[in-house]
């Protein structure tokens, strides 16, 4: 009785420990923050961290794709503020000149190469706001 005991507290520290473990490597994860072109370009060299998300529009008439359509180049921009932009990829099926854009990657020498790059919709979703109760139908956009 007394060794089955010993087996079963080995068995519940073992599985203490990894928990532990696991929580401990989960969050050891780095947050990927949210800024703008102006401030990725005017802290340059004093960000702790590589990886940056941000939102804009794509420039009209900036897309170029590779021979082979596995990457994209374009600019996307944020009122007067330009930024090169650089996905290897398939890109989302609504991206095209003015879409609302989310990417997320690394910037160096002023060129930002995206390993994630979503797009938004605006009119995707309609609401009517006169009725506080109304739920949204999605539409076609």
């Amino acid at each position: 009785m007394d060794n089955q005991r010993v087996k079963f507290s080995a068995l519940i520290i073992a599985v203490a420990v990894i928990t532990i473990g696991w929580i401990t490597v989960g969050t050891g994860t780095e947050e990927v923050p949210y800024v703008t072109i102006d401030e990725l370009v005017q802290k340059q060299g004093s960000w702790t961290q590589n990886r940056f998300r941000m939102g804009g529009l794509v420039e009209e008439g900036s897309i170029v794709y590779s021979d082979n359509n596995l990457r994209v180049d374009f600019v996307m921009q944020q009122d007067e503020s330009r930024l090169h932009v650089s996905y290897k990829g398939l890109p989302p099926d609504m991206f095209a000149d003015e879409a609302e854009i989310i990417i997320e990657g690394e910037y160096n020498d002023g060129i930002f190469t995206a390993d994630n790059l979503m797009t938004k919709c605006a009119s995707r979703y309609e609401e009517d706001l006169t009725d506080p109760d109304h739920i949204p139908q999605e539409v076609e956009g």
